[in-house]
């Protein structure tokens, strides 16, 4: 069974407490980075530290969990949007700003090379991230085809550059953070539009350059 899963076993409360704790701790790990105290994800979810290890023994069944759901979600949102959406182009840029408005997809970028270490123990995470990757891609090759999105660009572009939005957001108040990410990714989706301009420098970061569509991590 996977961490996504578990919580439908759970009584109402104990399901309550589970979901507060891996949703503090996901704005916890984007915010301030893997190695925060676990007081202060206890904290930030409104229950007691015996509670949060109850639920979660050590910071790697955490970060298991934590993973698991914003894979879940990213792929919900994404089907979400290609259900409603014809133009790929449209689809695609109402998931990144659903993506922003969450903050998923930040996670990627503070997790690194302990991505590897949780795929490496769970094949069927791992199958999970990769069909939300290839929905993704899919997404990004259909505004392709259909001339709305530039030639050289890749998954692992939007990626990467939707996590410096999600996680490198201004030093300032909250709200006007907010306010400032979202239009962050109106630049972002600005520069990925195909219209006249060069060539980016290198090559597009794809799924497979990145190594991603191996099936197991490296």
């Amino acid at each position: 069974m996977t961490d996504h899963n578990i919580s439908a076993g759970l009584r109402a409360d104990a399901r309550r407490n589970r979901e507060q704790i891996v949703a503090a701790a996901h704005l916890v790990f984007t915010e301030q980075g893997m190695e925060t105290p676990m007081e202060e994800i206890a904290r930030r979810a409104g229950v007691g530290v015996g509670t949060l290890y109850r639920r979660f023994p050590d910071r790697e069944a955490l970060i298991r969990a934590v993973f698991a759901e914003n894979i879940h979600h990213l792929m919900s949102l994404a089907r979400a949007e290609l259900g409603q959406q014809e133009d790929a182009w449209d689809a695609l840029r109402r998931f990144l700003r659903r993506c922003v408005e969450l903050r998923l997809g930040g996670l990627f970028s503070v997790l690194g090379r302990r991505v590897v270490e949780v795929l490496r123990t769970d094949p069927e995470l791992m199958e999970a991230r990769q069909a939300m990757l290839s929905l993704l891609d899919g997404m990004i090759r259909k505004a392709q085809d259909d001339g709305a999105v530039r030639p050289d660009v890749g998954v692992g572009d939007v990626i990467f550059m939707l996590g410096m939005v999600i996680r490198h957001g201004p030093p300032i108040a909250s709200a006007t953070a907010d306010e400032a990410r979202i239009r962050l990714l109106e630049l972002m989706l600005d520069g990925l539009s195909a219209t006249d301009r060069p060539p980016l420098s290198g090559s597009a970061f794809t799924i497979e350059r990145m190594g991603l569509d191996r099936q197991a991590p490296p």
